[in-house]
Formats: C-alpha cells, structure tokens, sequence
C-alpha cells in the first residue's frame, strides 16, 4: 500500500512521546512492506534543522517538512476568543503554505491511506477528499477536549479558569465535528475508543497501541534499585506534567528527602519555564533539562515516578521503562489504558501517603522492586510490540480497501 503519514510536528530526532510515537507508527508501516511517505509541519516549537530528512526514519520513501509558525499570540488568542468559533488550538495549525504542500503530494500520488496524526490536522480533510481516493485515517492520539476539561477542573485562578472553560467546550465542539468524517478511527487506548463510542463514533475501529522496539532499549541493572535515586521524565510545557511534578514536589519529595538523607531525584524534561526550573534546583533536585536521549536517561539508576492526575491517550515513557524492566511508581491516571496490575507490573498510587509509602517500599525492597520491574517488561513484550501492532494495522487496513 502507498500511504501518506500527515503530522502536526516533525517526528526525528523522537524526544518526547508524541514524536516516538508517530515515529514508530512510520517505521512500523515501512517495515511491514508498505511504501510510507510523511508531510510535517515543522513548527516553531519543534522545529527540526535536520539537513537529510529523507534517511531521518528508517525506511520512510518520502518526508516533507514545511515551517508553520505556531506560536501563542496573546492578541492572537483574544481575537480568536472574541470573533472565532474555531477553538485557538486549531487555528495555529492552519498553514496555506502547508495544504499547498499536501495538494502536491496527493496529485503526484496515487495513496491508498492517508492517515492523520491527530486532531489539528481535521481541517485539511477538504482538501484530501478534493485531491485524493484514499482512505482517510484519524490516528486519535488522545480525546483532546478531556485533556482541557481536566486543566479547567484543576485551575484556581478565576479568571483562567473561565477561559479555560470557554476553550475546553470549543475544543469539544470541534471535536465532536470532526467524528465520522474520517473513514477509519485509530485510537492508541481502549479507554480513548470507549470516548469516541460515546461522542458517536461510527466508522470501522481498531486500537493500535504505541509500540516499542525493545531490541532498541537497555535492560534495568539490578544493582541499581540499590542506588536509592529517583527519576522523572516528562515535556515541562504540557500543563498535566507541570502540576503531577509540582504535586510530588510539595506532597511527597520532601518528606522522602527528609527521611532518607542520601536519596537523589533526577528530573528531565524539555522547555520548563526558569521559575519552574528553579523550583526544581531549590529542592534538592538533580535537573538535567531535555536531554538527547530519553532512552539513556531511563537506563541511568532509579526508580521511576509518574505523578499524573489529567490528560488522555498514553504515557509513552511508562511503556518505555516497562521495556526496559525498571521499577515504576504512577497514579491510575498514569497508566490509563495500560492494563497493569498494581503489586506485579508496578505500584499504583493515588494520593500522597500511598504515593510515599509506595516508594518507601521499593527502596527498602530492592529485589522485589527488580522482580516486579521484570514482571512489567514481560508484559510489555507481549503487548507493545511494534513490529506487531504495525502489521496487524496493515492487515486491518488493506482488508478495509477491499
């Protein structure tokens, strides 16, 4: 099959979730004998100066990148607010330069899949159902309008807190749509399907998780649950990490570090805001800002935290460490749509006396903390495999063209 990959960002070099995830998805479609080619907006925020795009992800034929500058505008945003009913969020991504590029491509030609990497690319549909035969894929990241509704929920701020509720009900209308007008739904977990059933979703389904290369990962040293170092991972401009770790900071690190003098916390995570960042520093944490690699970073001594109370979709990271057999320490939230059993793929814990006696008892057991670490990179291979998930997707799409 040809099928063109539409993207809202560059997906190489892969270093957050969402970039690993569309990355994968292309390599997975490649390596299972289709020809995959990829449009992607190289935006302001993840702008790539990658000069050979076309080696970036194995396989791959073709890769188009094109600049879209989708930076806040404050004035931008309040014009939007007051004489727009497309919520902002959708309007960045708006490019003529973009849906020039895409026409290109769809009359050069012939793809029997186009397939969308989430939401914000629902406005170009006019213009591959005008240029283009194929089949039109929503690959549905997440529920985007969950995500804002759970930032609204949580804000204190009165002021942004009504327009938080004013954008999370336009995101739900622009939302809602967009439902069947795709002609096959991709979600990455059952939880999501299970919102789109309830939004009204007709179109044929098929979950297809976020898959890893577990070849590609290092396993988890058993020696070093004895190192007693934790370690955080998470983009630092997405509002439900922000307050997980902020959470954790006020809640449950500092009684950690005050019981356990010789305990370290390492924290990663890209473009944190400097007063942010500071906080970070003046708690006695080890801030390691972006790093190059995620994966390098995981292998590194600890125990992994996931503090997340909001958002929808995956936690890349968490089926990242799983692979590589690590201890892991996460909220329900988390791990939503991961079918893990708290006491034998990690711990579960919900609020901040569970959260501290959770870690308290994988540093104080290290080798049961390795057993369950190994329980989860068991259950990891059996489900988030890529080659897999990636071939099962082929076969779900060319049984859809017939």
């Amino acid at each position: 099959m040809n099928i063109l990959l539409v993207c809202n960002k560059v997906p190489y070099p892969p270093r957050d979730g969402g970039s690993l995830a569309t990355y994968n998805m292309a390599k997975g479609l490649a390596e299972a004998g289709n020809r995959v080619d990829l449009l992607a907006m190289n935006t302001s925020k993840h702008y790539s100066s990658d000069g050979n795009p076309e080696n970036a992800i194995p396989g791959i034929h073709l890769t188009r990148k094109i600049f879209v500058d989708t930076s806040i505008s404050y004035t931008g945003l309040l014009l939007n607010l007051l004489f727009s009913a497309l919520p902002y969020n959708a309007k960045r991504f708006l490019s003529p330069e973009f849906e020039n590029e895409l026409t290109s491509l769809l009359r050069e030609t012939t793809y029997d899949i186009v397939q969308l990497e989430g939401l914000y690319l629902s406005p170009y549909l006019g213009c591959i159902r005008d240029n283009s035969n194929a089949l039109i894929v929503y690959r549905a990241h997440n529920v985007e309008y969950i995500i804002w509704k759970s930032y609204y929920k949580r804000e204190k701020n009165p002021l942004k807190k009504i327009y938080l509720r004013s954008l999370y009900r336009r995101i739900r209308s622009f939302e809602l749509s967009f439902i069947n007008k795709y002609d096959l739904l991709v979600p990455i977990t059952s939880p999501d399907h299970e919102n789109f059933i309830r939004m009204g979703n007709k179109q044929p389904v098929i979950v297809a998780p976020f898959g890893m290369y577990s070849d590609k990962l290092n396993n988890y040293s058993r020696i070093s649950c004895k190192y007693h170092c934790l370690q955080y991972i998470g983009a630092l401009d997405w509002m439900p990490n922000i307050d997980g770790l902020d959470w954790f900071i006020r809640e449950v690190w500092g009684k950690l570090i005050n019981n356990r003098k010789e305990l370290r916390f390492l924290v990663a995570g890209r473009n944190a805001k400097s007063g942010f960042a500071r906080k970070l520093v003046n708690s006695m944490i080890d801030f390691r800002g972006e790093v190059e690699n995620a994966s390098e970073f995981l292998s590194e001594t600890g125990i992994l935290v996931v503090p997340l109370f909001s958002g929808s979709g995956i936690r890349v990271r968490i089926i990242e460490a799983m692979l590589m057999g690590k201890p892991i320490v996460a909220t329900s939230y988390s791990v939503s749509g991961i079918p893990v059993e708290s006491g034998r793929h990690l711990l579960l814990a919900d609020d901040k006396y569970a959260f501290f006696e959770s870690v308290e008892k994988m540093l104080d057991n290290p080798d049961w903390a390795f057993r369950i670490g190994n329980n989860a990179r068991d259950f990891a291979l059996n489900h988030y495999n890529n080659r897999n998930i990636t071939k099962e997707l082929t076969a779900f799409y060319k049984k859809s063209l017939k």
